[in-house]
C-alpha cells in the first residue's frame, strides 16, 4: 500500500484548510465585529422608536394589544438596551483602532506605513 496520500485527496485536504482559513478571518478582530453589532443595533434603536412612536400616539392600529402602555413600555425598554449595545459597540470601535495605531508604530524602522506624507525621498531632486 501507498503511504502517501492519493492527489484527490491531498487537494480536498489543502481545499479544505484554506476554507478554514477564511472562516477563522471573518469578523475576527474587535473593530470588524463592533463596525457589525453598531450597524445592527442603530438599525434596531430606529426600528424600536418607530414602534414605541406608534403604540404612544395611534394604539388603535395596532391590532391584538391588550395593555398599549405596557406594550409602549416595552419597546422603549428596546430601544434603551440597543443604545447600550450601539455605545459598547463604539467603544470596541475606539479600543480596536488605538490597538491597531500601537501595532503600527512597534513595527521596525522602514517597514510598516509606506505612504507617510513627508516619508518621499528625493530621488532626482537638483
Amino acid at each position: 500500500a501507498d503511504a502517501r496520500p492519493s492527489a484527490y485527496r491531498r487537494a480536498r485536504r489543502e481545499r479544505s484548510c484554506c476554507q478554514s482559513e477564511r472562516r477563522r478571518e471573518m469578523c475576527s478582530d474587535l473593530g470588524q465585529g463592533s463596525r457589525i453589532c453598531a450597524f445592527y443595533s442603530f438599525t434596531g434603536i430606529l426600528f424600536t422608536l418607530w414602534v414605541g412612536v406608534i403604540l404612544s400616539t395611534q394604539s388603535f392600529f395596532v391590532g391584538g394589544l391588550d395593555d398599549p402602555e405596557a406594550a409602549k413600555n416595552s419597546a422603549f425598554g428596546a430601544m434603551g438596551m440597543f443604545i447600550v449595545t450601539f455605545f459598547a459597540s463604539i467603544f470596541g470601535i475606539y479600543y480596536d483602532s488605538g490597538r491597531k495605531a500601537e501595532s503600527i508604530e512597534d513595527t521596525p524602522e522602514g517597514y510598516g506605513q509606506l505612504n507617510v506624507p513627508g516619508s518621499a525621498t528625493d530621488y532626482g531632486a537638483m
